[in-house]
């Protein structure tokens, strides 16, 4: 079992060589250093005795482990994350000859979730953009929810920041080395430029940021992925919304209101940074379902019913 964890190393060089983002190599390399820490104290230290009845096991555990933040189990979502992650590593050590067959494949954790969190309503939104006080942490978490909803952005994007990517003159910011590799322009919406202003001329410099980072925590350090958490869950849970926003709901919101209002689905694709369009496809369906429920409550046909018509 030794000898799996002096490949972690490897396995996060290869993930990073992918065009994986930081974080998420990070993170698949912490699930399997969790795996194998398991594993080890079951007493498995060959790894070929890893089985489809083990994995489960450990599922069943993940299952129980309080998430973060939280004193509920994980979630569905969570667990069937945990697992990708797990199958990413066993599919690495397949190719490395250290197991014979990739046992995460297909196993069965009970009900899938759904594939798609419906984004926040605009309401929880709007309490979202305004909670932010006055300080320089509030200036900075103000500038950062108006940047995630008018961008898109992913968390480990914004986090990965720098001054010279966002150019104010232009309204853009540019994303450097984003999902997969790839760079790309975003426009940025004038409210967040105004909040980005503000924490820039006031915050910024009284949190004492070092380097180029773009947001910076309360000791100066570039703001992190888990802090970016903290402040959304901190945030949610003092306006008492359930469930709460995170950085990935409030982009799936960016995308399902600009579609909603008329925006093309290319146009977002882009901003979004999606590779495929069908993986922006799935606002499309979000965005119908909206059009639908207004659909139900100014039905054009019911109209005909109750008048008032010219003779």
């Amino acid at each position: 079992m030794a000898a799996l964890f002096s490949l972690l190393g490897a396995f996060f060089a290869r993930e990073r060589a992918r065009g994986m983002a930081l974080t998420t190599a990070q993170a698949r390399t912490h699930t399997a250093r969790r795996l194998l820490a398991w594993l080890q104290k079951q007493g498995v230290t060959d790894p070929t005795a890893i089985t489809r009845e083990l994995l489960a096991r450990y599922f069943v555990e993940e299952a129980t482990r309080p998430a973060r933040y939280k004193e509920k189990p994980m979630s569905r979502f969570s667990l069937y994350g945990e697992l990708a992650k797990v199958q990413a590593f066993l599919s690495y050590l397949l190719k490395a000859g250290a197991v014979f067959r990739n046992e995460a494949e297909g196993l069965d954790l009970g009900k899938r979730p759904r594939g798609f969190r419906r984004p926040p309503s605009r309401e929880a939104i709007a309490r979202l953009l305004s909670a932010p006080g006055e300080g320089p942490a509030g200036l900075r978490d103000r500038a950062i929810f108006e940047m995630l909803y008018y961008t898109g952005l992913r968390r480990a994007e914004l986090c990965a920041l720098n001054l010279p990517d966002v150019d104010r003159a232009s309204g853009t910011v540019r994303v450097n080395k984003g999902k997969g590799g790839k760079d790309r322009l975003v426009p940025i919406g004038e409210k967040a430029l105004e909040a980005l202003a503000l924490y820039l001329v006031k915050g910024r410099p009284r949190l004492k940021a070092r380097g180029q980072a773009l947001f910076a925590g309360v000791c100066g350090q570039r703001l992190g992925p888990a802090t970016l958490n903290d402040i959304f869950q901190d945030t949610s849970k003092r306006l008492g919304l359930d469930p709460p926003i995170t950085p990935h709901l409030l982009r799936h919101a960016f995308a399902t209101h600009l579609l909603e209002n008329g925006a093309s689905v290319r146009h977002v694709q882009a901003m979004l940074g999606h590779s495929d369009i069908s993986t922006t496809a799935i606002y499309t369906h979000v965005s119908t379902k909206s059009l639908k429920e207004s659909l139900a409550r100014h039905d054009p046909r019911a109209a005909l019913e109750t008048g008032p018509f010219l003779p």
